[in-house]
């Protein structure tokens, strides 16, 4: 591998070449993540002689590299959720440079120590819209030299007290005669010498005195090493890569990172993404990102792994992620159709909320890809579908076939690992079948039959489906696919029907008829009874607060809650009394099964079942 071990430098030397654009920080980076502990911590190592391990940089001097890659520049205010992001650094027809490949975030948490501020939120109190120095204050690093920190105080094992600090709290603090906190951008400030004595007599001494510190022996002794620590010692040891190819250094890239936080690898195609999108890539993805997470009428948590997949899919690109999909001619493609593949993502999980799935119960993101995939390309009334399919008077059946569609696959866990090939073959399978005008569901299930992805359910899987308790995230597909409510917006709750509380050891202890009859009492405790689906059922928040704790029986007799006994899917002859709960479980059970099979493609086969639950974890194929 082309590069060796470059002479190490000093800190003054590195926040200069900082300054001076000769480190920059290339797109593949993640953002700054560490917080001000971690930050004080990394100054008192320094303090104390330890090695802090070395950096590995990029010689970028190819013209091709400073053309078509983006690089940032290094961050120097940092404003916890509003200002986050490194500003963008143009490199065409600049200057040869180094790009941190490992050591980023050393060497920003370096550089806000002894530049700039850090600026977090204040506990309780409500996060502004806007950036309100007041809320969010910023803090500047400052080290006490009065005195080393005490035993009492010193959980993380620090021997040098290192704080942030706003303004108020140091203009606070010169009112104490037991602390001194000093600047730390003031110690880099200091001129260099050519001995240490120098800088003693010229500035360290004269700073003592002056503020009634010169019989502080330890003041003294920290400041000398501050500053020995700061201009003299060479700190900062690298290898520097000299390699012009862009694959190459990619690959050293994700080696070198692989033992610290996991990369995703949507991060170093983003590098290649964004040099060929005239905005910025990063930001639009991003507030895309944002927008599905905290919108209250979506709230998914996806990444930028997911969008990337999604508009690959989207613009009829191989899904997998490879560099060489990422090419220019694919991402101008994206570029162009970003407004409309932005507004088709909005639309899809939009649409899934009104299925009655929340973020806890799509466990697979991306069996949203290929829902994304057909409203993006279908039709309706001359539209694009996804422009329409949350106009709640239309639409219906097709919202109620596609959820359909969305609950079987959580169902049956397809989605779980690499599904890049599933992806390609839905895609194939929506394009085949768009002339139809509506989503092809049953298609989809015939051309998967006899797969490992088979969307089949066997009786045996159906009675486990009934099985499924209270709180598993898999419980409300299986009531969101019995019970399409997909005509408001209301939020559904899962309830019990028999209320929990009748079921705990108490207040079964206190009926009569179930103390007498062990079998029965035996049926009423085992919550594979009342804690499963034939006692639960979806509520709007208003039928759910009426409920309440109350009988079924007594509930269900209050028209004015609007829910009636034939939602439930029961004979008018069935018992809804708490003592004939048995009779109710096994006809409610009875009914459900009959639901499921006309809603499902059942087999009489048995099939080899994937796992219920999904882990959405390792979707996102690995580079």
């Amino acid at each position: 591998m082309p590069g060796d071990y470059d002479k190490p430098i000093s800190i003054k030397t590195a926040v200069d070449s900082i300054d001076a654009g000769d480190f920059l920080l290339p797109a593949i980076q993640r953002n700054f993540v560490w917080n001000t502990n971690q930050i004080c911590v990394l100054f008192d190592s320094l303090m104390r002689g330890y090695p802090i391990n070395s950096f590995m940089m990029w010689d970028v001097k190819s013209d091709e590299i400073k053309t078509s890659f983006r690089f940032y520049k290094f961050l120097e205010e940092f404003r916890q959720r509003f200002k986050e992001n490194n500003e963008y650094r143009s490199t065409a027809g600049y200057k040869d440079f180094k790009a941190v490949i490992d050591g980023q975030q050393r060497l920003t948490s370096i550089y806000i120590g002894l530049k700039g501020t850090y600026a977090y939120k204040q506990p309780r109190v409500w996060w502004p819209d806007s950036y309100d120095e007041r809320i969010l204050p910023p803090r500047r690093l400052y080290l006490d030299i009065f005195k080393p920190l005490q035993d009492d105080e010193n959980e993380s094992l620090m021997e040098h007290n290192f704080r942030f600090l706003t303004k108020e709290q140091y203009d606070q603090s010169l009112s104490k005669e037991d602390v001194h906190w000093y600047e730390l951008r003031k110690a880099l400030s200091l001129p260099n010498a050519s001995t240490t004595d120098e800088i003693l007599i010229q500035e360290v001494l004269p700073y003592l005195k002056a503020n009634g510190l010169d019989t502080n022996g330890y003041a003294l002794k920290t400041l000398n090493r501050l500053y020995t620590v700061l201009h003299r010692e060479k700190v900062i040891h690298y290898y520097t890569e000299t390699h012009q190819d862009i694959d190459h250094v990619l690959d050293v890239f994700i080696r070198t990172n692989s033992g610290g936080t996991p990369l995703a690898f949507s991060d170093l195609l983003m590098s290649i993404a964004i040099a060929s999108w005239e905005g910025d890539a990063r930001k639009d993805i991003d507030d895309l990102v944002n927008l599905v997470r905290q919108s209250s009428e979506m709230g998914f948590s996806i990444g930028r792994d997911w969008v990337l997949k999604t508009c690959l899919m989207l613009t009829g690109a191989d899904v997998r992620f490879r560099v060489k999909n990422f090419g220019a001619g694919q991402v101008k493609s994206i570029e162009d159709n970003w407004p409309k593949i932005r507004d088709c993502i909005v639309a899809a999980f939009k649409m899934i909320r009104l299925n009655g799935l929340n973020d806890q119960a799509l466990r697979a993101k991306n069996a949203v890809i290929p829902i994304a995939y057909y409203l993006f390309n279908q039709q309706a009334n001359g539209k694009p579908l996804y422009q329409t399919i949350n106009n709640l008077a239309y639409n219906r059946t097709e919202r109620i076939e596609i959820g359909r569609w969305l609950h079987i696959v959580l169902l049956k866990g397809v989605f779980g690992g690499q599904g890049d090939g599933l992806l390609t073959k839905m895609r194939k399978v929506i394009d085949t079948n768009l002339a139809r005008g509506s989503f092809p569901l049953a298609q989809i299930i015939e051309a998967f039959k006899g797969t490992n992805k088979d969307l089949r359910f066997d009786e045996e899987y159906l009675h486990s489906l009934l099985q499924v308790q209270y709180g598993d995230p898999v419980c409300r597909s299986v009531l969101a696919l019995m019970f399409p409510e997909v005509n408001d917006n209301q939020v559904f709750h899962i309830d019990h029907l028999h209320p929990k509380s009748a079921f705990s050891k108490e207040r079964l202890a206190g009926r009569t008829f179930l103390v007498q009859d062990a079998e029965q009492m035996e049926f009423y405790a085992n919550p594979m009874h009342w804690n499963t689906i034939p006692n639960l059922h979806l509520l709007n928040s208003s039928q759910n607060t009426s409920k309440n704790d109350q009988p079924l029986d007594t509930w269900i007799g209050d028209a004015s809650n609007g829910f009636r006994k034939e939602d439930l899917l029961i004979s008018n002859v069935v018992s809804l009394g708490f003592e004939d709960f048995k009779e109710f479980y096994e006809a409610r059970h009875t009914a459900l099964m009959g639901r499921l099979r006309s809603m499902l493609y059942v087999t009489d086969k048995p099939l080899a079942q994937e796992p219920i639950v999904a882990n959405d974890d390792d979707e996102v194929e690995a580079a």
